[in-house]
């Protein structure tokens, strides 16, 4: 069993007072937030932010460089499949179809003369497929080289919305620019970030309550469908997605939401649980700020775990215990605070 941090230190201010050396000056008391542990379900839901955001959308961007000679959409308007957004002309490739194009014409010409003169019995059968065989060159580079200019044009794969405009009609663009967003509206989704004390947590088909509050919207019922498994470096987060039961029309990408997910209670549980952000750690391993009498005191526990809300205690914690979740960090132990 583990003895409790507070016992000890009781002690020590005990033998100060007998020596004398006893803190003369009074801090002033601090304001902490606490929870009572115990069952998981007393423990509050767990709550991330989150923004909409199209369950499909494409950047289209240039096949190759080239003028904008044509920009046929605009920002915010919906748009069929295969519907022309931008047109490019660049010379070199419509010099490359004059030049195939050319080749074409002459290959055909010399394979009409040559079936002539072969039915003549004038020419081997080897010259025969030499020029047949050049003739099929010939067509096929025609046919990229249509292709090349037929791709200057470019299109949607997919109906939806065009979301933002890259490039304006006239300027000159690279290979790869982008030129529109393209957005499927028809399945909005949820993004949240989800740090790695809380990842344990959630999993395909957690349910979750989404509320927006630029609309007013609350108790909107999702479900995971998609769980990150590859954190963020600079937030150590996993990326997951939510996807809501019913489509609202009011919702728009971008709009900020708050996720909270809620575990079902689990009868017959006796474990104690605390929120993982409770939880801190020193040499002598992972402890807990608690409140006894109104003072902080530092007990160490024994994680046996972890459930939907949070770390499973094995040892050093009651149930009724109150456990600071937020101040922690001003508080020290003996020193008086206020829930």
């Amino acid at each position: 069993m583990l003895a409790s941090g507070c016992e000890s230190e009781q002690v020590t201010q005990l033998v100060d007072r007998i020596r004398g050396t006893a803190p003369e000056t009074q801090r002033p008391p601090v304001r902490v937030k606490t929870i009572s542990v115990g069952f998981p379900e007393i423990l509050p839901d767990q709550v991330f932010s989150g923004e909409v955001e199209p369950e499909k959308s494409v950047v289209l961007t240039a096949p190759y460089g080239g003028t904008l000679t044509a920009l046929r959409v605009r920002k915010g308007e919906r748009v069929g499949g295969g519907q022309a957004v931008a047109v490019i002309r660049s010379q070199s490739v419509e010099s490359a179809l004059q030049i195939a194009e050319a080749s074409l014409d002459q290959a055909r010409d010399a394979n009409e003369r040559l079936q002539k003169v072969y039915t003549s019995g004038a020419i081997p059968e080897i010259q025969k497929i030499d020029i047949e065989t050049q003739l099929a060159k010939a067509e096929a580079t025609a046919a990229a080289a249509r292709r090349a200019v037929a791709d200057g044009t470019v299109k949607t794969p997919y109906r939806g919305i065009i979301g933002e405009l890259y490039v304006d009609q006239g300027v000159e663009v690279l290979p790869g620019q982008r030129i529109a967003l393209l957005m499927d509206m028809n399945v909005l989704n949820i993004r949240i970030d989800v740090h790695e004390n809380d990842i344990s947590s959630i999993v395909i088909g957690t349910p979750a309550i989404v509320s927006v509050p630029a609309l007013g919207l609350e108790n909107l019922s999702a479900v995971v469908s998609e769980r990150g498994y590859v954190a963020s470096p600079l937030t150590r987060s996993y990326s997951c997605i939510l996807r809501l039961a019913d489509r609202n029309p009011k919702l728009m990408p971008g709009m900020v939401v708050k996720a909270s997910f809620a575990v079902p209670e689990v009868t017959g549980d006796r474990r104690i649980v605390v929120p993982a952000a409770a939880v801190r750690m020193d040499t002598e391993g992972k402890y807990v700020w608690t409140v006894v009498d109104g003072r902080a005191c530092k007990v160490h526990i024994v994680p046996d775990g972890y459930s939907g809300r949070g770390i499973i205690v094995s040892e050093g914690l009651s149930a009724g215990d109150r456990v600071i979740v937020e101040g922690f960090q001003k508080v020290s132990t003996g020193m008086e605070v206020i829930e």
